[in-house]
């Protein structure tokens, strides 16, 4: 039996792959992330908030790890390419960025892939200043047919 993002089991008649994540997550009232599929079944993560590891003292250091836990069990459940949505991220300090590090290196370990879609230019400043574009790459444009995501 495999099991979604939110935790839940999946069902025992389709595999893992065929369950959606939970559709929205609240981690420490300062990072929200949610999950939809398109009808191609691309996985798109979306952040919205502050991925760090202390934000006036409300984001403890595990919202970091729950994050990328939340992100690894959406390529899980999914596999092929996951987007991840970072328009609505405002922060992301060397913490957000360890986690971020991480998901990729889970994705590439599950078989999958991992992208940024629109990632402010703080962060991208971020990626660039310690090397980790090849890590960290950004999706550009309609790739594979996929409906773009804004």
């Amino acid at each position: 039996m495999g099991y979604s993002a939110s935790g839940t089991a999946a069902s025992e008649t389709g595999p893992a792959r065929q369950q959606q994540p939970a559709a929205t997550v609240r981690l420490a009232d300062m990072l929200t992330l949610s999950c939809r599929i398109s009808p191609t079944g691309q996985a798109t993560v979306t952040f919205a908030g502050e991925l760090d590891a202390a934000s006036a003292d409300q984001l403890d250091a595990a919202s970091a790890d729950q994050a990328c836990q939340y992100v690894r069990e959406a390529i899980d459940a999914l596999g092929g390419q996951v987007l991840l949505d970072m328009a609505g991220l405002s922060f992301c300090d060397a913490r957000g960025l360890g986690a971020l590090v991480r998901m990729s290196r889970h994705a590439g370990q599950a078989g999958s892939s991992l992208r940024l879609v629109a990632p402010p230019p703080r962060l991208m400043k971020l990626i660039r200043i310690t090397g980790l574009d090849d890590k960290l790459p950004v999706h550009r444009g309609d790739q594979a047919g996929h409906v773009q995501v804004a």
